[in-house]
């Protein structure tokens, strides 16, 4: 069942998507709002690497942290 639910969410979504680009591209030219799309574009993409940078430094930071814990494991395991 969860298989079937699975495949309702990707219809619904890539409905959507579709949806999405033809109110930006508009249909036969009307309704076209290419300059508001780049303006959103514009207004979003520091916003998208603000967060991909903070998510990679967290993950480093994460590593460096497990790598830390591993080294104490592996100290405490070569003293007994």
């Amino acid at each position: 069942m969860s298989m079937v639910n699975n495949i309702i969410k990707m219809l619904i979504g890539i409905v959507v998507l579709i949806i999405g680009i033809v109110w930006y591209t508009g249909i036969g030219g009307y309704l076209g709002f290419w300059e508001e799309l780049l303006d959103l574009l514009k207004a979003t993409i520091g916003l998208f690497l603000l967060f991909v940078g903070l998510i990679v430094a967290w993950m480093g930071y994460d590593d460096y942290k497990m790598d830390k814990e591993m080294e104490k494991e592996e100290n405490k395991g070569e003293t007994k």
